[in-house]
């Protein structure tokens, strides 16, 4: 784990590397994790990770909606290749919508998928729920860039805390989250290939009807 991963997760045992995440069969992920922390990466301007992301998104079947929150992370995913797998991992579905109880004022999530409960919490926070309260988790860690976005677009504050087996807490607070995210830096190439998979199931198959419909280059090139 690397030097702002070991500084983001100090004060939060919830998002710890070991409870990174609550979900098996990510074998890749570990074996990537073991090769770092050195990567062959790939040079990408943020809009084009940004484009790439939303059509992995969509890929994978996240909602629009939610993928473009997904994209939205790009820069802050990109500031560590750990951090990237991780949110690549959350892309495994299924992407079933957030299973909410509690009330308008303590809202509680059971088995939150991070990718789809991310923008509820968001959200009720910001309609004025005084906490939520997420069950079984996939991938906790996750939940840092998401907040952190939050508070940049709606100049909000948050805080996180642990509970007992394995929840966590989100909560509007009046110190903001200190900001750990360092700059950009080249994409693993294995992450890169991964997303470019999910994206190419958006892809509309070669037909003459795509053609006509505008689809592709045209018949003709002699721009």
């Amino acid at each position: 784990m690397t030097s702002w991963l070991r500084q983001m997760t100090g004060g939060c045992q919830c998002l710890s590397r070991e409870s990174a995440s609550t979900m098996t069969g990510h074998d890749w992920f570990d074996r990537f994790v073991a090769a770092g922390p050195g990567y062959d990466g790939v040079q990408m301007s943020l809009a084009e990770l940004q484009a790439l992301l939303l059509k992995a998104g969509i890929g994978a079947g996240l909602p629009l909606g939610h993928a473009e929150d997904f994209s939205g992370l790009a820069d802050l995913l990109a500031s560590d290749p750990q951090l990237f797998a991780m949110a690549l991992a959350a892309l495994d579905g299924p992407h079933l919508p957030a299973h909410v109880e509690g009330t308008e004022d303590h809202v509680v999530i059971e088995q939150a998928r991070v990718l789809m409960a991310g923008p509820v919490v968001i959200d009720a926070l910001l309609a004025g729920a005084a906490r939520v309260v997420l069950h079984r988790i996939d991938w906790p860690l996750l939940l840092w860039p998401m907040l952190h976005r939050a508070q940049l677009v709606y100049d909000v504050r948050f805080g996180l805390a642990s509970g007992a087996k394995g929840s966590v807490t989100v909560e509007m607070a009046e110190r903001q989250m200190l900001d750990v995210f360092g700059p950009v830096q080249p994409v693993p190439v294995q992450i890169v290939e991964m997303l470019k998979s999910l994206a190419a199931r958006t892809y509309v198959p070669a037909s003459e009807a795509s053609r006509v419909a505008g689809a592709g280059a045209g018949l003709s090139d002699n721009d």
